[in-house]
């Protein structure tokens, strides 16, 4: 495990960089195209395995809802591929104040929303109390605790006002992307979250909402009047296929032209294909099980410990990702400097398992083959997902792992939708879940006490020390304190075991070849979509509309 971790640390930059160069007309000797030629035109055509939740950024918690409300949405700052750096995109430039307690951000005057009304910071001090009120339950809301005002000076200036001095204030004031005052600006705050406008957004970034056909397809088109030019492409088609296995049929035949979910399984075999391109690139996501520890089943740290020591993630790695991802032990991955390596491993051991579970007073005192206590017996349900095929294998298998140390697992599929309303909500006693973590170093949204009535502390984790941790952490400027309190953090929560910790897991790409310009970068797929095209001359009938 630790050498696993430790080569990965060593060759994620190599990966990185490989990474950043997807550019096939870079690579082909090929410019990227000058706007308004003849280059502009044609249709990509994206698998999407589920639905999604919602399309604006208020509301949403899923990451292919946010790789479709990114290209509608543009943000005051554009993340840059280094996910340390920013560049201008909304804001032409930005200003800390001397005290560095307030930042001004100077706006573009040419931006409009897709119905043609100019954007204005107005539409910024109007959107960013709608984040910060607790009732709408944006996802990231503890991202903006420290924002306590937001100004609009005038029609092209807005200024953030926050409590204190730390090292993430651009990234906060970032992260609520502008909305639309003269759309949502009359809607009451306690309706904003069912208005219509989620399903129907109107935006101002690359892409204007086209339609959206639930569990069929979400259809973008270029924005013509988009301030940083037009996108070579038309249109964006993600085509929603719940089954992964009728998605790589479909990439075969030629019905979709981008995986950006391709399949460990499936990634060798794409590898000499003539027509698909696949890539793999450094991810930020990671999959674990949940354990919800307001059920008094999981409130035992010795069950939690006893039940990942029961589970062999190393076979789980090997047997379904085929050398594409890593065993992980805790909740920071390696491409964050706060990193720790050292966090203790929880080795496989069934055995040592057993002896945990007498501890807390589980055994199998009527000889049937399964633990039992105070005349119950240990058995869950646990939920995932029914369109993800890799999660329904990791929970089949962990069932048949638990049953050896004699702990009965019910497996529960749900479709996508509902299994994130009732996971959000807490309605379940495990599930085998994942996340894609942020580029910031903040861990108070998943494991700080004050998240459990949010949306992503969804085992209901509380630790005192943790939360004093965090707080203290996310304030600290001094990047070497700070480091020292982040793995202290990773420790505790490690140790807590709110999670069994799964593994890390690469993106796997697989496109069609006759996309140029293509750069897939660990921080997103979208990155730079709007440069992307297809040469006239390899359209397909019906790119273009006819």
């Amino acid at each position: 495990m630790r050498t696993a971790l430790s080569l990965y640390a060593a060759t994620l930059l190599l990966l990185l960089a490989a990474a950043g160069c997807t550019d096939r007309g870079e690579r082909e000797g090929k410019s990227a195209p000058a706007r308004g030629d003849s280059l502009d035109g044609g249709t990509l055509v994206v698998g999407f395995d589920a639905d999604v939740d919602a399309l604006s950024p208020l509301v949403t918690t899923t990451s292919s809802g946010s790789d479709v409300y990114g290209e509608i949405f543009a943000s005051l700052v554009r993340t840059n591929p280094d996910m340390a750096t920013y560049s201008p995109w909304l804001a032409r430039s930005w200003e800390f104040s001397p005290d560095h307690k307030s930042l001004t951000f100077d706006l573009r005057r040419d931006v409009k929303w897709h119905d043609g009304v100019p954007f204005t910071a107005y539409d910024v001090e109007f959107s960013i109390p709608l984040y910060k009120n607790e009732q709408i339950a944006f996802g990231s809301i503890r991202w903006l605790d420290r924002i306590t005002k937001v100004t609009a000076v005038d029609s092209f200036t807005v200024r953030f006002d926050f409590d204190s001095v730390y090292p993430y204030q651009l990234t906060d004031a970032n992260v609520g992307r502008p909305l639309p005052k003269h759309i949502l600006g009359d809607v009451p705050v306690e309706k904003i979250r069912n208005d219509p406008f989620h399903r129907s957004p109107v935006g101002n970034g690359p892409f204007r909402f086209e339609s959206w056909i639930p569990q069929q397809s979400i259809v973008l088109a270029a924005n013509d009047d988009y301030f940083e030019g037009r996108p070579h492409l038309d249109r964006v088609v993600f085509q929603i296929v719940p089954s992964r296995t009728n998605l790589i049929s479909q990439l075969k035949t030629g019905e979709i032209d981008f995986y950006p979910k391709l399949p460990p399984h499936a990634y060798r075999e794409f590898e000499d294909d003539d027509r698909i391109e696949v890539k793999r690139v450094p991810s930020r996501v990671y999959y674990y099980l949940g354990w919800q520890l307001a059920n008094p089943l999981f409130s035992d740290v010795r069950v939690r410990r006893a039940l990942t020591m029961a589970i062999d993630r190393e076979s789980l790695v090997k047997s379904l990702l085929f050398g594409t991802g890593r065993v992980i032990d805790g909740p920071i991955l390696p491409f964050l400097w706060a990193y720790e390596p050292d966090v203790p491993h929880i080795p496989y051991d069934p055995e040592g398992a057993k002896r945990l579970f007498a501890e807390a007073g589980w055994t199998d005192s009527d000889g049937d083959g399964w633990l039992d206590k105070d005349g119950k017996r240990f058995e869950f349900r646990m939920k995932t997902n029914e369109n993800n095929d890799l999660r329904k294998d990791i929970v089949v298998i962990v069932q048949e792992m638990l049953s050896r140390v004699g702990v009965k697992l019910h497996p529960e599929t749900v479709e996508w939708t509902l299994f994130l309303e009732q996971t959000t909500a807490k309605d379940f006693e495990a599930m085998c879940h994942g996340w894609r973590q942020g580029i910031k170093v903040d861990l108070t949204s998943i494991w700080h006490s004050r998240s459990i009535e949010d949306r992503y502390n969804m085992v209901s984790y509380s630790n005192p020390a943790v939360d004093r941790l965090i707080d203290k952490a996310v304030l600290e400027k001094d990047r070497t304190r700070a480091k020292k309190e982040w793995s202290e953090v990773q420790k505790i929560i490690a140790a807590d075991v709110p999670y069994t910790f799964l593994f890390n897991i690469d993106d796997l790409y697989a496109i069609d070849r006759r996309f140029r310009n293509v750069k897939l970068i660990t921080y997103a797929w979208t990155y730079n979509l709007e440069k992307w095209y297809v040469p006239p001359d390899e359209r397909r009938y019906g790119d273009d509309g006819s």
